[in-house]
């Protein structure tokens, strides 16, 4: 094929510019306006466009309820762009509407509407063996894991990472079969505070710490599976430090619940996870070379990026949330678009930048997580394959919902005993106290003891988190 000379190009776009800058302005404006009028007669709504190419393709096209509202629509469709190809034909349909579709079956298309935490299920597998041509080896992946940490670093307005304060302040112990509790508030910012609870074991020396952050369940830490998990783990022979969401429960400060909703949830919940581990390390009970994480649904968030952003976590295992297909739906997890960022990653490669720490991956058939060991298991396992360490990740899929219950923490247990030192002997939910959440609460039960100067509300927050 003969291929026209660069300089030629050039100097023709230049003649073509000079010619566009010195025409008349109304000859412009003329040629805008007929622009306009020509396409007018190619506007078609979306409905009417649909109902054609049913009938000129034999085709059947589906959409929900949400895609009602875009009917009445138009876009252009000039009848010479009506492909014989239904997908061709429909993508530009689509298109100018921020619509996309699904192929259901040969002869079937179900439109949908894009959601920005949400990728077609059917394009999850295409997208990573496209990211996993960009790395085909070790050296390749690590600057990849460098490029993404500093640019989630710089998106959540951790870089650098604030730690001019901390002042852990630590309730009275209270014991049980095995383990003790106490409420917890660390000052991790100037005047913000983040609550939580530690559980420790009744035996002396260095121990693991693991972190357990919680979901999006009514009751966050204070939830009965989330005292199990971590009262448990505590019997085994850790640390264990649960903590809460940001603005989750109003008990915990005069911050309100709608504030979660606000962007800024996403960088203080991987701040709170940084900071914790910056208070744990300095108890004299806990050994700084073992930290472990785990937590679901929106606590799994929480673990895999908190993982990738912080390599002194050596053990991780995110339930029920690592997805190439779904990135979470709560501004906590979405509401800084880092998923658009650099070549367009996702969850399961910021999970994947664990490798080669071990991690294992909960997964169930009833959320977002089905896929996993047809699809983003084998894209992990393919990463971990980079340092050799393939027996370092693990995955685990039941037929249960989406939830950290028994049957998901039988699986971790195992996981973490095995790479932190911990005692399975111990591992009996049955000797768990379960304590009501006004125990829990280091404020008190009306918060009557938070410090009058402190954060009270989401602007105090924002004035002091993005002051730099």
């Amino acid at each position: 094929m003969k291929r026209t000379p660069a300089l030629a190009v050039l100097g023709l776009f230049v003649l073509l510019a000079s010619f566009l800058l010195s025409a008349p302005a109304n000859a412009q404006g003329d040629s805008a306006k007929n622009f306009n009028e020509n396409k007018a007669q190619f506007m078609v709504p979306l409905g009417d466009l649909i109902a054609e190419m049913e009938k000129d393709a034999q085709v059947k096209i589906t959409y929900s309820d949400a895609v009602k509202p875009y009917l009445e629509e138009k876009v252009v469709m000039a009848p010479w762009k009506f492909w014989d190809d239904p997908k061709l034909r429909l993508a530009y349909m689509l298109a100018p509407l921020d619509l996309s579709f699904e192929q259901v079956d040969e002869k079937t298309f179900q439109i949908i509407v894009p959601k920005y935490h949400v990728r077609p299920e059917s394009e999850a597998k295409a997208h990573l063996d496209r990211l996993l041509r960009q790395y085909s080896n070790r050296e390749l992946w690590e600057k990849r894991v460098e490029t993404l940490r500093s640019t989630i670093a710089e998106k959540f307005n951790l870089d650098p990472i604030p730690r001019d304060v901390l002042n852990p302040r630590l309730g009275e112990k209270r014991t049980y079969d095995g383990y003790t509790v106490r409420n917890v508030a660390l000052e991790i910012l100037p005047g913000y505070f983040m609550n939580g609870s530690l559980y420790e074991p009744l035996t002396d020396g260095k121990h693991p710490a693991v972190l357990c952050p919680h979901g999006h369940g009514e009751m966050g830490r204070f939830g009965e599976d989330q005292q199990i998990r971590s009262a448990v783990l505590a019997r085994m022979g850790a640390v264990v430090f649960t903590y809460s969401m940001f603005a989750w429960r109003e008990e915990e400060s005069p911050l309100l619940h709608v504030d979660h909703n606000d962007q800024i949830s996403g960088p203080i919940q991987t701040l709170q996870t940084i900071r914790a581990i910056d208070w744990l390390v300095t108890l004299p009970n806990v050994d700084p070379e073992k930290i472990g994480i785990t937590g679901a649904s929106g606590g799994g968030t929480q673990t895999f990026v908190g993982t990738a952003m912080d390599p002194r976590i050596t053990v991780a295992v995110p339930v029920v949330m690592p997805s190439a297909h779904f990135f979470g739906g709560c501004p906590c997890e979405s509401g800084v678009p880092f998923h658009v960022l650099n070549g367009l990653t996702c969850n399961i490669e910021i999970a994947a930048m664990a490798a080669p720490r071990p991690m294992k991956l909960i997964a169930v058939t009833q959320d977002w997580t089905k896929n996993t060991p047809e699809v983003e298991f084998p894209y992990v396992q393919k990463i971990y394959g980079y340092y050799g360490a393939e027996q370092n990740v693990e995955y685990a899929i039941l037929d249960e919902p989406h939830n950290y219950k028994e049957g998901k923490r039988r699986e971790m247990y195992p996981f973490m005993a095995k790479h932190l030192g911990l005692s399975m002997d111990q591992c009996d939910e049955s000797k768990v106290t379960v304590e009501p959440l006004e125990t829990l609460l280091y404020w008190g039960p009306n918060h009557e003891n938070y410090p009058a100067d402190a954060v009270q509300t989401l602007d105090d927050l924002k004035k002091v988190f993005y002051k730099k």
